[in-house]
């Protein structure tokens, strides 16, 4: 009863202990490249994010360029036609109470009607 059980076993167990490291030595290969795999996309994503660090760069100055104040200016007058000015025709406004609707009414209508 002994030596049946061990054949019983021994017929499960030689499959078992056969595909185990068989599928051991798969799973060490399949998780390899897939880490060289995630190391070559890592490199890509570091490239890409040095290209638009830079382009970010030139951006920020392009856009610093355009919004000069001297640069708006020259291309004011050269472009649109712009030009200062003169003092004597510049009217200054006072800051105050801000306008109030004018009212009509039908006082002083009798002076016109005489």
């Amino acid at each position: 009863m002994i030596s049946r059980r061990r054949r019983g076993l021994s017929r499960v167990l030689k499959p078992v202990l056969f595909v185990i490291p068989v599928a051991l030595v798969f799973s060490i290969i399949w998780l390899r490249s897939s880490f060289v795999a995630l190391e070559y996309e890592l490199g890509h994503l570091q490239i890409l994010r040095a290209e638009l660090i830079k382009e970010q760069r030139e951006l920020i100055a392009r856009k610093a360029s355009m919004a000069s104040m001297k640069k708006i200016e020259r291309i004011a007058v050269s472009k649109m036609g712009f030009v200062y000015p003169d003092r004597r025709r510049v009217f200054f406004v006072k800051s105050g109470s801000p306008p109030m609707p004018r009212t009509t009414g039908l006082e002083g209508r009798d002076r016109f009607e005489k």
